[in-house]
């Protein structure tokens, strides 16, 4: 058995299920000296009782999809039974250190310069002690420029370049390319036929979120930075299409925050700015509609996590938000920078918002069935299976 194949089930039959702190059942991973890891055992060889190791890499200027990436798979890890650290970079490193081990990242890991850089042993002894002397198995890369300087790291290691932009030039060193959505995968199927590729998404673990509590009226929010890209302006011009605007919130900030102010007053509407809110979904109600106009998506968190709280959602037909909510079935989709059929949609959306709750707790449904930890742990698991000997630098 080669000491990189992953398991695609453990025999849990004989074991107590301790509760994690995410609310989900961890097995117990250590069996009489080896992984109890039913059909297929992975020997620990030369690693002791030590866990699987996966590494996660991550270099960002703000944060992001990627920063929420990065937690849900370090949740993910830990749900499976996989010990995980993160060679991070980047803001809010609280948030990464408090999903688990946390390494820091220098400045030259990105360059192409970092096979000379003297920073280079600290950086494999701190990934190694990490893992109590183990190299990692997998790798988790969120950032395309830490590729070749991972090969030259750990070269036997398995990785998979998550596709957060639809960027794929720097993707040709995976292993294995996972893809958010049909486009990217079509784009990376044409580019890259050499580097095996597959939509899986992203991984979604959090605990069970409370019931909205109720609320008076229906309020939209849009929930995002405040840039051309989300198109918050777009949602202020469908707004003033409707004869009887509903109450209307932003929350975020960014460098359209005035031009949105100044097109509200000219329509003669008001909104909230509560500016950013940790927990978005905690100051929401029963009577709340998400609406996300954006030109682009990979597969969106927010929309996920709209879903996982059981709030409908209006959203724009782009790859992501096609692909988060299923075409359709989980929530209201328009064409892409439409604003009249944005406010068609939601005219349609308010004059039966019952409707458009049942589709949401359709995907609340769906949501964990295909994203949840061992559904997405499978799905990863059997992918990098197929990648028979790791890319070389």
């Amino acid at each position: 058995m080669p000491r990189w194949k992953l398991p695609l089930c453990r025999d849990q039959s004989a074991l107590p299920h301790p509760k994690t702190k995410f609310g989900i059942e961890r097995p117990r991973w250590k069996q009489r000296g080896r992984f109890a890891f039913g059909r297929q055992a992975l020997e620990p060889a030369d690693r002791g009782h030590a866990l699987m190791y996966a590494l996660q890499i991550a270099v960002m200027k703000g944060r992001g999809g990627i920063l929420s990436a990065v937690t849900h798979y370090a949740r993910m890890f830990e749900a499976v039974g996989v010990r995980s650290a993160t060679l991070y970079r980047g803001p809010a490193p609280e948030i990464v250190r408090a999903s688990g081990a946390l390494i820091e990242a220098p400045a030259s890991l990105t360059s192409p310069l970092f096979a000379f850089s003297p920073k280079r042993g600290s950086v494999r002894r701190a990934i190694l002690d990490t893992g109590d002397g183990a190299t990692p198995d997998i790798a988790i890369v969120h950032s395309d420029l830490a590729l070749g300087a991972l090969k030259r790291l750990f070269p036997r290691v398995r990785t998979a370049a998550i596709c957060h932009s639809d960027k794929l030039k720097r993707k040709n060193r995976a292993d294995l390319i996972i893809t958010l959505n049909a486009a990217q995968t079509a784009a990376a199927h044409a580019s890259l036929p050499n580097v095996r590729s597959a939509q899986i998404g992203n991984p979604y673990v959090a605990p069970p979120p409370a019931a909205l509590p109720a609320g008076d009226r229906p309020r939209l929010n849009f929930v995002a930075r405040f840039i051309d890209t989300k198109q918050p302006l777009a949602l202020i011009n469908a707004i003033a299409r409707l004869p009887s605007p509903p109450a209307l919130r932003f929350v975020g900030a960014g460098e359209l925050e005035m031009q949105m102010r100044e097109a509200l007053a000219k329509a003669s509407l008001e909104a909230e700015f509560p500016g950013w809110i940790a927990a978005p979904f905690s100051q929401f109600h029963d009577q709340d509609v998400l609406v996300l106009p954006s030109l682009w998506e990979g597969l969106p968190y927010l929309l996920q996590e709209s879903l996982d709280h059981g709030v409908p959602i209006i959203a724009s037909d782009n790859p992501g938000n096609s692909a988060a909510l299923a075409d359709g079935a989980y929530g209201a989709l328009f064409p892409v920078g439409d604003d009249a059929a944005l406010a068609a949609t939601i005219a349609a959306a308010l004059s039966n918002l019952d409707a458009l709750k049942a589709k949401a707790e359709n995907g609340r449904a769906a949501l964990r069935a295909r994203y949840g930890a061992d559904a997405f742990w499978r799905a990863l698991s059997e992918e990098l299976q197929q990648v028979s000997e790791p890319s070389h630098v």
